[in-house]
């Protein structure tokens, strides 16, 4: 995405810890890349605490089991790399890309990925608990079943995403783009839905609670007394 599509300062977002994402001036980063290309990085099994990217080359990279804490990345490119099994705490991705990467059972813990580009990725038993996906593009994703309690994805591009038997308790859904979008059988109790055009989602065994299944009433039209 370049730089007109997304600030990363439109949603107040906060991890439930309270704990500081990504390099922060207190502590200021460990080591420090600008512009580097690091196209086919052999880096599986390293741990990455504090480290500051901008507009890094990770293509074709392994970054299998990967072990991020606190790091920072903006605007990197990170097509066809390998996270798979890799776990990331606190640590944020801004503006990244991160088409066809291998994301297999990757873990974001309290993560930052707000107006990154993840259509195409592999994200068999990936984990997003808590984190921060504003404005991310998930085109044609597979979700289904994956855990997004309390996730951030407001006016996120969700268009022909399969998230059936998903959990998204408490997630901010408000403005995110649908077409084709499956919540099949999707726990979306608590989430926000403003701006949630369910004509264009399967809702088939979504499980509401009661304020959300009004709402839901209404946008088909049905008249509550």
């Amino acid at each position: 995405m370049d730089d007109s599509d997304f600030s990363a300062g439109e949603v107040d977002w906060q991890p439930a810890s309270g704990a500081q994402v990504g390099v922060t001036g207190e502590q200021g980063p460990a080591y420090v890349e600008h512009d580097v290309d690091r196209s086919k990085l052999e880096a599986s099994g390293q741990h990455w605490q504090r480290y500051h990217y901008d507009r890094c080359s990770f293509v074709d990279a392994d970054l299998s089991n990967i072990l991020t804490t606190q790091c920072t990345f903006l605007r990197c490119d990170f097509t066809h790399a390998d996270l798979s099994q890799s776990m990331h705490q606190r640590s944020e991705f801004l503006d990244c890309v991160f088409r066809s990467a291998q994301l297999t059972g990757a873990r974001f813990e309290e993560c930052r990925l707000a107006g990154s580009e993840l259509d195409g990725a592999a994200m068999s038993g990936i984990m997003l608990r808590g984190g921060d996906l504003a404005a991310v593009s998930l085109e044609d994703a597979d979700l289904s079943g994956v855990d997004l309690t309390e996730v951030v994805l407001y006016g996120a591009n969700l268009a022909g995403a399969d998230l059936q038997d998903a959990k998204l308790v408490g997630a901010d859904l408000r403005d995110v783009r649908l077409e084709r979008t499956s919540f099949a059988r999707a726990d979306l109790t608590g989430a926000q839905i403003y701006g949630f055009d369910a004509h264009q989602a399967d809702l088939t065994g979504t499980i509401v609670d009661r304020e959300q299944a009004v709402e839901l009433a209404r946008a088909f039209g049905v008249v509550i007394s």
